[in-house]
């Protein structure tokens, strides 16, 4: 008799897919994949962070795959969530991690972040500054959200839509609001 001492075994027989299952999921992760790399790539300009949470939404859809799971909505809305989830406690790790306090490096040592790096460590750090002053000016959680999910994360109306559980035409009217307001960050005299 063949046990599982805790390793990664074959999958039981209800985690296995079948054929049909897996052509659908892998459809779905060529969709996906390719959007949230492209995505986390440019607001981070780090590819190893970048290819992290854009891995860990992409598990996270397989696994629900796995459970049998039928999207009512589109299945990149569910790993937008995921990735932006993700996204953030990686951004508040890293915020952790610059705010440490360091005595003198051992031999050899570097200092971190790496300034020779080819990446910009602190880009996630810039966006999320960037965002919070954007929804600062939109004022509204919707809207603010609307705006987010559509210029940063590239999904659709329809998508937005299905995701807050509104009509395509709020999501529109929604954009449309918080664009004016967010154009008035880029306008220094405009309340004077």
């Amino acid at each position: 008799m063949a046990t599982n001492s805790g390793g990664a075994g074959p999958a039981r027989p209800r985690d296995r897919l079948s054929r049909d299952q897996e052509a659908k999921l892998s459809e779905v992760l060529k969709e996906v994949h390719p959007r949230l790399l492209t995505v986390v790539m440019r607001m981070t300009r780090d590819y190893h962070l970048a290819h992290d949470v854009t891995q860990e939404a992409c598990l996270a859809v397989i696994q629900e795959f796995r459970r049998g799971t039928v999207f009512r909505k589109p299945v990149i809305v569910y790993a937008t969530v995921v990735a932006r989830n993700k996204f953030l406690s990686e951004l508040g790790r890293m915020r952790a991690q610059l705010e440490r306090p360091s005595d003198e490096l051992p031999e050899g040592g570097r200092p971190w972040p790496d300034t020779t790096a080819s990446y910009d460590i602190t880009a996630g750090l810039e966006y999320l500054e960037l965002l919070a002053a954007v929804k600062a000016a939109i004022r509204d959680e919707r809207q603010a959200t609307v705006w987010e999910l559509t210029h940063v994360w590239g999904l659709k109306g329809i998508e937005i839509a299905a995701l807050l559980k509104v009509s395509s035409a709020t999501v529109s009217r929604d954009l449309e609001k918080a664009e004016t307001k967010a154009k008035r960050i880029s306008e220094p005299h405009a309340e004077q």
